[in-house]
């Protein structure tokens, strides 16, 4: 039986394809009405040269560090596609920022050494335990804005930032647009900045086409793209996971109706 805390809300997904599955499953049980447009696709780079060199020297690092599941699945797959065996390198350690970039880790049999308590890259190389001396291996998103290597850095870690797939942005057909802009959409959802600038490239200001609708960030970091382009977020999700993001609206909602009474 369904929890109807979202009950006939229309929430709109811009993440990527590959990571709304279980958003909006979670959605859905609320139940909300899911409107998925990705405004953004992740793709390897052609490039994977430095990649190659990293692995070909796996045995030189101490960690690899992992900031979403997109990073994890593209890494394995790399593993994958070079036929690696993981097992020759069993000192090596992994640590990953959230529960859901550790379960997908877990879910290709590799055990998390390191979650961070706050699900931010920062948070995680504030806090990682044994990195003094120690090689850190960074596979990321060329969006990855990097900040939190000079914390490594600080800590006398030696670590090393590979942006080795892209975020790409979707420009949607003129006919997507007007059929988005046609429903009177409840909660616009960003989970990453990437998700944000795809959606201000499509539409501009949400708050300008989307005028009833809440904007949730999944965290601080994703709020702060949204404010250096001028979009007003009005709800944070804490803890930064899709599970409180829904919990976020679900409170919003609440607060509401007692307004409203």
């Amino acid at each position: 039986m369904a929890n109807e805390g979202l009950k006939g809300k229309k929430v709109l997904l811009t993440r990527p394809v590959e990571g709304s599955e279980e958003f909006k499953r979670k959605l859905d049980f609320k139940g909300a009405e899911v409107i998925s447009s990705p405004m953004i696709r992740l793709e390897l780079k052609e490039d994977q040269s430095l990649l190659n060199k990293a692995f070909d020297q796996l045995e030189e690092y101490d960690w690899v560090i992992f900031n979403s599941p997109a990073a994890v699945r593209f890494f394995f797959q790399r593993v994958e596609d070079l036929k690696l065996k993981m097992y020759f390198y069993p000192d090596l350690k992994f640590a990953t920022v959230g529960e859901k970039t550790k379960m997908t880790l877990e879910q290709l049999g590799y055990r998390t050494n390191f979650v961070p308590i706050e699900y931010t890259a920062e948070v995680l190389a504030e806090n990682i335990y044994d990195v003094e001396g120690r090689k850190v291996l960074i596979p990321a998103s060329e969006l990855t804005s990097g900040n939190y290597v000079e914390v490594f850095e600080k800590r006398g870690a030696r670590p090393e930032l590979i942006t080795f797939y892209e975020n790409k942005e979707i420009i949607l057909e003129e006919e997507e647009k007007e059929a988005l802009r046609s429903i009177d959409i409840d909660y616009i959802t960003f989970t990453s900045g990437s998700t944000v600038k795809g959606f201000f490239n499509n539409f501009g200001n949400p708050k300008a086409v989307f005028k009833n609708a809440q904007v949730v960030s999944i965290g601080p970091s994703t709020a702060k793209v949204a404010d250096e382009l001028g979009i007003q977020i009005d709800i944070i999700a804490n803890p930064y996971t899709i599970e409180g993001m829904i919990e976020a609206m679900i409170s919003r909602e609440k607060e509401m109706i007692k307004t409203s009474v």
